[in-house]
């Protein structure tokens, strides 16, 4: 008991010696612990026998990106078929187009021109000079019958007979020739027949059965000046199949030229647009021509691409 209480007061006799050193430990004490800057990773022990929550869920991310990807994938080759599709289906309405139009390429441009064909004032003058010289051969005769019935002197007859005789030698063409520069009617008459045959013939050859000038107006792309109006009614009557009908004189077969003239320009720019295609597609390694029961099938499969879309678009 004496040796605890002589340690009690040596400690005591210790704090009232250094009371300074244990304000300090005490306010060291009462001080709260720094932290540790950062953040603080908890490492736990991997239990074998647990799930692996985070494995399972980065590998379903990495199944639904693999399946966008995919279905990516899938829309853009799908889209590259369908493009593929509709530019075989234009190269090959192209080709028909080429096919109907090919006529133009073949047409006479002297035939249908008609250079040689006699002028309207040169087919009026020589009707001028037939009238003349019948009114002539009028008048001697006239002259002549009436020196028959004593009604004039008989050298007024006379000269009436020999006038009508010599007026009727002009009738003949082989002996008029050497006296007029003009040709005589009826031969500018038989030219004028000759050549509107010829034309006829061959615009008849141009459209054939089914037409011709109809089908030149799907080239419009190809040349803005088949859209004039001077032309539609050559496409209307064409379509009809009643154009032959309607063609009779020059102005028309005129007309009709310049139709064919304007085509054929259409119908090179679009052989030049369809054989650049062509070898285009050659170049990249597929082929554009298909026949009339896959151009119909693939029609039909646009077709019904582009009914289910505009559901889904009003939808």
């Amino acid at each position: 008991m004496a040796s605890e209480q002589s340690k009690k007061a040596k400690m005591k006799g210790e704090e009232a010696i250094d009371p300074q050193s244990s304000s300090v430990l005490a306010s060291s004490l009462q001080q709260p612990k720094p932290r540790a800057s950062g953040k603080i990773v908890e490492r736990r022990q991997e239990d074998p026998a647990s799930p692996d929550v985070s494995r399972d869920r980065r590998s379903q991310g990495n199944r639904r990106k693999l399946q966008d990807k995919t279905k990516n994938e899938k829309a853009v080759a799908l889209e590259r078929l369908t493009d593929r599709n509709e530019i075989i289906l234009q190269q090959h309405r192209r080709k028909i187009l080429l096919a109907g139009c090919e006529p133009v390429m073949g047409f006479n441009y002297d035939c249908l021109a008609m250079d040689d064909y006699p002028s309207n004032a040169l087919v009026s003058g020589a009707r001028r000079d037939r009238d003349y010289w019948l009114m002539l051969c009028g008048l001697f005769a006239t002259a002549f019958l009436l020196g028959l019935f004593g009604l004039v002197a008989a050298w007024v007859a006379g000269a009436g007979c020999g006038l009508f005789l010599l007026s009727l030698v002009f009738a003949f063409t082989s002996f008029r020739k050497h006296f007029f520069e003009r040709p005589p009617l009826n031969e500018l008459l038989r030219v004028r027949k000759a050549i509107e045959f010829s034309a006829l013939n061959h615009l008849h050859f141009l459209e054939g059965k089914d037409g011709l000038a109809w089908r030149c107006e799907k080239l419009v792309k190809y040349n803005s000046n088949l859209n004039k109006s001077i032309f539609h009614g050559l496409f209307r009557y064409s379509k009809d199949r009643t154009l032959l009908n309607v063609i009779k004189n020059k102005k028309h077969i005129r007309l009709y030229l310049l139709l064919m003239i304007e085509a054929q320009k259409a119908y090179k720019r679009l052989q030049k647009d369809y054989l650049e295609r062509h070898f285009k597609h050659m170049d990249q390694g597929w082929d554009d021509t298909i026949g009339e029961a896959e151009a119909a099938k693939l029609e039909q499969s646009l077709n019904a691409e582009e009914s289910s879309k505009s559901t889904r678009s009003n939808s």
